[in-house]
């Protein structure tokens, strides 16, 4: 799936942009050198890295070459669960779903939490198309969607930018000269988005995992913002690709040890949000009503080939990214394409 407006140029002229811009180049290999380092140490003072490494191939193999039973048992459990489960064969049919829930619940205002997927089907577009405001709540997808750019890495949305860029869009954003301290960024943007948290009508999310045997999603994040645009907004919305599907939570504690450490060297992520589900009686917070759209949009089709099913193994924690030569030397738009 290409992003919009990259189909003017070629991909060699894209990447000869990408390698006359010093300013990205040395934004792009500084922050990639700290997370492929990062991921170094991590799996090192792990111990027995490899070994859990292929313990989460095997996992992810079982699955994907059992994925219409996964699904099956994932989907029914989140029914019982209380959740809709919408099913899209396409993008746009995707995106159409998710158009019709909020128009059903006259929303005005969506917050979302970062998701690939919604990049993929391109979402943002059709809202802002149909005069819903969608808002980025990750801070590199906030900065992103102030640039009016798509994400260049899938951990890290603004790795092409440095700081100092970061806060002359801010700067335009509030309305005064913001300096380019972290910090002060942060915070900047931290208060705008408590206001939008609030007045949201529908939550939206991504998913990093489905957990079959409950009927669970699962979200890892660092920043907060996720586990608030899950439980404030009344109406909770989560975009899955259908291979994000593992067996159990025994499975999840594999992932939950691989995917930190191999997309930015951290043991654990700050926040891993399990949702079951939509507000119980009992419970203090959460969506009233939640749905689920699973995306296949080409994905059944590497199902079965010998060379292509592989990359439904893939767990999205962008370590190839920060090793690769080409990417380290041209970030992600020049690639022009989501992944």
């Amino acid at each position: 799936m290409s992003q919009p407006g990259v189909m003017d140029v070629t991909v060699k002229e894209r990447a000869e942009l990408a390698l006359n811009d010093d300013f990205l180049r040395k934004a792009v290999k500084f922050t990639t050198e700290r997370l492929r380092n990062g991921k170094k140490s991590a799996s090192e003072e792990h111990g027995n890295w490899e070994e859990w490494r292929e313990r989460g191939r095997q996992i992810r193999l079982h699955t994907i070459a059992h994925l219409d039973y996964y699904l099956n048992e994932f989907v029914n459990n989140a029914r019982a669960n209380g959740v809709h489960i919408h099913f899209a064969d396409t993008s746009v049919e995707a995106a159409a779903i998710a158009l019709d829930i909020a128009a059903h619940k006259q929303a005005s205002t969506v917050v979302k939490s970062k998701s690939m997927v919604s990049e993929e089907v391109h979402l943002n577009h059709v809202l802002e198309s149909a005069g819903i405001e969608a808002i980025e709540t990750d801070l590199g997808e906030y900065i992103i969607q102030l640039a009016g750019e798509a994400p260049s890495h899938i951990v890290i949305p603004a790795i092409h930018k440095n700081r100092y860029q970061i806060a002359e869009l801010l700067s335009k954003e509030a309305g005064e000269i913001l300096e380019p301290d972290t910090t002060v960024l942060a915070g900047f943007v931290r208060k705008k988005l408590r206001e939008k948290f609030l007045e949201a009508d529908i939550g939206m999310t991504g998913c990093n995992f489905a957990i079959a045997e409950t009927g669970s999603m699962v979200l890892f994040e660092n920043e907060g913002n996720a586990r608030m645009v899950s439980t404030v907004p009344k109406t909770q919305i989560t975009l899955m690709g259908m291979e994000r599907i593992i067996p159990s939570w025994t499975d999840l504690e594999v992932m939950a040890t691989l995917l930190p450490r191999s997309a930015t060297g951290q043991k654990l992520t700050m926040y891993m949000s399990g949702i079951t589900g939509p507000r119980r009686t009992e419970d203090g917070d959460g969506p009233d009503e939640m749905h689920i759209i699973i995306v296949d949009n080409g994905r059944s089709l590497q199902l079965g080939d010998p060379e292509f099913q592989e990359l439904l193994n893939c767990i999205r924690c962008g370590a190839c990214l920060n090793a690769c030569p080409v990417y380290r030397h041209i970030g992600g738009h020049a690639y022009g394409g989501t992944y």
